[in-house]
C-alpha cells in the first residue's frame, strides 16, 4: 500500500470505517512481509487514522438511563 491517508480525506468516515481501513492497512503490511518501519508513509497514514478515530469516538453521543417517569 503505497497511498498516504490525509487527514481531509478521513473527515466523513465512521468509526467503524476508521477501524476497517487501520486493520486492512496493517493486514496488507504483513501480507508483504513488511513492518512499519520500512514505510514510514504507512506509519504517517496510521497516524491520522488515530487521530480522526479519537474524534469520532468522542463525538460519540453518550446514552444515559433514563430516570423513572413519576
Amino acid at each position: 500500500m503505497s497511498m498516504i491517508f490525509t487527514p481531509s480525506e478521513l473527515n466523513g468516515l465512521t468509526e467503524q470505517e476508521l477501524r476497517a481501513l487501520r486493520v486492512a492497512i496493517l493486514n496488507d503490511l504483513a501480507a508483504s512481509g513488511l513492518r512499519l518501519e520500512d514505510c514510514p508513509h504507512v506509519a504517517i497514514s496510521l497516524r491520522f487514522i488515530d487521530e480522526a478515530l479519537a474524534r469520532a469516538v468522542r463525538q460519540r453521543p453518550v446514552f444515559r438511563p433514563k430516570g423513572p417517569g413519576f
